[in-house]
């Protein structure tokens, strides 16, 4: 029964109200409504509530109430103090919630401010919101299992969930993952095992199954998948085709070149124009450029007009180099990461 604690501080006692005291220390006061088997019916500012009997240490009628203070006597001088008391600054307020059921058919979420109770959300059986006593007041708010650890955490604006949901195990692991949008379901929702494993993963859009929905097997090896729209399943859409690379343009340029002992060097042209000149070593890595050349690919071509290399350039750096095989195919290709030739 701990988990009426966060119900029962800071409630004003109803006219003929009873204070229980529990045996795990939580007290609630109430109004008793009737006897059932074992239990005590209690209805309290946020809803009726069963005990058990064998929960409760104490049981004490409604206090009476206090005799009224004697009037303060004028005669006597008090000297008060005219100094005012330093400001402090109020503590960030905690929120936590409960999950308390009544019933089979209905489950409660109490909602608590410092461990006083502000509001209460009432569900039925499919999980359904149906009633709401109190204001739940926007901000992140947390539910523990008996022995303190952190079992639930959820942002509530509005009164509505709103944000990143997630539910752990006892051991700390996590259970539930999901999105939520104004109180539904919008967005991805995991659900995994104990030990990590994946079991379940889907997409939600307005609380409705929209998208793939697929289960994994213990060994987290997948099971079953279904595309599923507005809840219902439906055909999945076709997958579209990969869309070619663009291919930069050919560029007007042209390329004579030199072999050096340590690389290469090409000289460009433009129009018959010199425009600019390259030399890279022997392992393509830029050794020197100067000038400006034009953005696209220049071809360097053998003295029997065969295709061996390809400059492609942008905003006159060398972006990238391809090298083929003599009058053959493409052999390899390189980027460059300061002026240092990187395989692709």
């Amino acid at each position: 029964m701990k988990f009426l604690l966060t119900l029962l501080l800071g409630l004003a006692a109803n006219a003929g109200a009873d204070t229980f005291i529990l045996k795990d220390g939580a007290r609630l006061e109430g109004e008793v409504t009737g006897e059932m088997d074992n239990m005590v019916m209690v209805k309290t500012k946020y809803g009726a509530l069963n005990i058990n009997k064998a929960d409760i240490s104490e049981q004490k009628p409604d206090a009476a109430p206090k005799a009224p203070e004697a009037p303060v006597s004028t005669a006597a001088t008090v000297a008060v103090s005219t100094a005012q008391p330093a400001p402090v600054e109020p503590a960030p307020a905690k929120f936590t919630f409960t999950t308390v059921a009544p019933s089979t058919s209905t489950r409660n979420l109490v909602y608590s401010e410092n461990g006083v109770a502000i509001a209460t959300e009432t569900f039925d059986a499919a999980g359904a919101a149906v009633a709401l006593d109190g204001a739940i007041k926007d901000g992140t708010y947390t539910e523990v299992y008996p022995d303190g650890k952190l079992k639930t955490v959820k942002t509530m604006l509005g009164g509505k969930a709103s944000g990143t949901l997630r539910a752990y195990y006892p051991s700390g692991g996590v259970q539930v993952e999901a999105y939520y949008l104004g109180g539904l379901k919008d967005g991805a929702f995991k659900y995994s095992a104990e030990d990590g494993k994946l079991l379940m993963e889907a997409s939600y859009r307005g609380d409705k199954l929209n998208g793939w929905k697929r289960e994994f097997g213990p060994e987290g090896l997948p099971k079953s998948e279904t595309y599923y729209s507005d809840d219902k399943p439906a055909e999945p859409p076709k997958a579209q085709p990969a869309a070619a690379p663009a291919k930069e343009p050919e560029s007007m340029v042209t390329a004579k070149t030199l072999n050096l002992a340590r690389g290469e060097r090409f000289s460009f042209q433009l129009n018959g124009k010199y425009v600019g000149k390259l030399t890279l070593d022997k392992n393509y890595n830029i050794i020197s450029q100067e000038g400006k050349v034009p953005d696209g690919a220049v071809k360097v071509y053998s003295a029997d007009g065969k295709l061996q290399k390809e400059l492609v350039f942008e905003k006159s750096a060398l972006k990238a180099l391809r090298v083929y095989e003599e009058g053959g195919p493409l052999k390899a290709e390189y980027g460059f990461t300061e002026d240092a030739a990187v395989k692709k």
